[in-house]
């Protein structure tokens, strides 16, 4: 019995020790780094340190109006993204699932912008939303392309969105065909004996056993949305006046250029804490959808 214990315990020094150390290192250490950071007036170059205490996060509810802009924007953003990325990945996932001919290409061709930097994705929708919608409406006299997408205001919102949604809803396509694969083909077959049609064998059937990777896709398309930074970098720069600037630009914006890394700091606390506090919500309400399918 002793062997086996120090078989057990030796096995866990082996195996977990490594990473727990590593996991520590890469994430736990820059974690309370940041909030040591947070608490100082620092402009992240000098050895000044002026320790300041909660001041910063008590500026920037008070006095900082343009933080909460960008609140406003991400928000608006990730609700948009999350759900449209989702959905339409989920009616592709069920398109490149059947049995076509043409399935391997389409599934590339969904894939392949994912490849692509979203920095480089930026510029290149910045020159079809100016150039390429211009040289359209001179072409046709289409209303549609007439418009000012990043000109600010919800137009804006939602040009960053589709941009986002070209740029990431075929990863997301790929592990929703991977549960779409998994589904036992017996469960389909059973409830085709019982009468019942596409319609419902998707609804009672597919869709609940899909909950593990729906809560997946969720927790992921939501975590990179407020780490969104390099498409409205390229894309719209933040502007025009901040309306598309997203958190994440917004503490690039303060620590890099304003020079104000300890404020910056802050506002990474408390946007690790809204994506924490939304994650473990999102679980929650997954996991209790999983437990009743």
């Amino acid at each position: 019995m002793k062997n086996k214990k120090k078989e057990l315990v030796s096995e866990v020094l082996i195996f977990v020790m490594p990473l727990m150390v590593l996991y520590f290192i890469f994430f736990i250490l820059p974690l309370a780094e940041g909030v040591y950071y947070s608490l100082l007036d620092w402009d992240g170059i000098s050895k000044s340190r002026n320790y300041v205490g909660v001041k910063n996060y008590a500026k920037l509810f008070t006095d900082d109006k343009d933080y909460f802009t960008s609140l406003a924007f991400t928000l608006k953003y990730v609700v948009l993204n999350v759900i449209g990325t989702n959905v339409l990945a989920f009616l592709l996932a069920l398109v490149v699932n059947a049995k076509f001919k043409t399935t391997k290409f389409l599934r590339t061709c969904f894939f392949l912008p994912n490849v692509i930097s979203m920095l480089i994705v930026g510029y290149i929708w910045r020159f079809i939303f100016n150039q390429g919608c211009a040289a359209l409406y001179k072409a046709t006299d289409w209303e549609f392309f007439n418009i000012s997408w990043l000109g600010g205001g919800n137009v804006s919102v939602v040009a960053t969105v589709i941009v986002a949604m070209w740029q990431g809803v075929g990863y997301i396509m790929i592990l929703y065909l991977s549960g779409l694969q998994m589904v036992d083909t017996s469960l389909l077959e059973a409830a085709s004996i019982d009468g019942a049609g596409k319609v419902k064998q998707f609804f009672k059937v597919t869709l609940p056993l899909m909950v593990p990777t729906i809560g997946v896709n969720l927790f992921m398309v939501v975590s990179q949305s407020f780490r969104q930074f390099d498409l409205n970098l390229s894309l719209t720069g933040g502007g025009p006046g901040r309306q598309t600037t997203s958190l994440a630009l917004d503490i690039y914006t303060e620590g890099y250029q304003n020079n104000r890394m300890g404020y910056a700091e802050a506002k990474a606390v408390i946007l690790f804490v809204i994506v924490i506090a939304i994650a473990i919500l999102q679980l929650r309400v997954t996991r209790s959808k999983e437990v009743e399918a």
